[in-house]
């Protein structure tokens, strides 16, 4: 078995955000994640953008060596791949001796807060469908729905029907 761990990359300066540098990070993550399997079977897997613009990697650690592995230690390849094989991009970046942050995050924090855009759409298409209905019960879910647009209305939303 393995423990997987997911965690959030970040700059260490504040001027810089990952999400916008997401292809040199998963070019350091795949070179690191080549080190990491083949010294201690540790699987990185592609690092992702999170819905508040983070970029997060999971990493699959062997149950043996999962109590005693320091990920932010064994993640240095990717401050290392960064620093070295970018052209020198990411020198102005550097906080002392540090570029990345690695915080590990639980599946809680991970959670979007909110609906993606993709939930969204669906929805107005569900909705778009449904006004093109035009039988007794599309109707009730229309005026149900319509009811509770109007009570989620902000006050600088409303008419002066309303």
């Amino acid at each position: 078995m393995a423990v997987t761990k997911r965690v959030q990359l970040e700059f260490a300066d504040p001027r810089i955000r990952a999400i916008d540098y997401i292809q040199d990070i998963r070019k350091a993550a795949e070179n690191a994640g080549l080190n990491l399997f083949s010294r201690y079977r540790v699987r990185l897997q592609y690092p992702m953008p999170t819905d508040n613009d983070g970029v997060v990697v999971d990493i699959v650690i062997p149950d043996e060596i999962a109590a005693t592995f320091a990920v932010g230690n064994h993640l240095r390849g990717i401050s290392s791949y960064l620093l070295s094989r970018c052209g020198g991009r990411y020198q102005e970046f550097l906080v002392g001796k540090r570029l990345l942050n690695y915080v590990e995050v639980t599946e809680s924090d991970y959670t979007p807060k909110e609906l993606s855009a993709v939930d969204r759409l669906e929805a107005v298409a569900s909705f778009a469908r449904l006004l093109e209905r035009s039988d007794k019960e599309a109707l009730e879910l229309i005026n149900q729905i319509l009811v509770i647009l109007g009570e989620a209305r902000q006050p600088w939303e409303r008419t002066a029907n309303d």
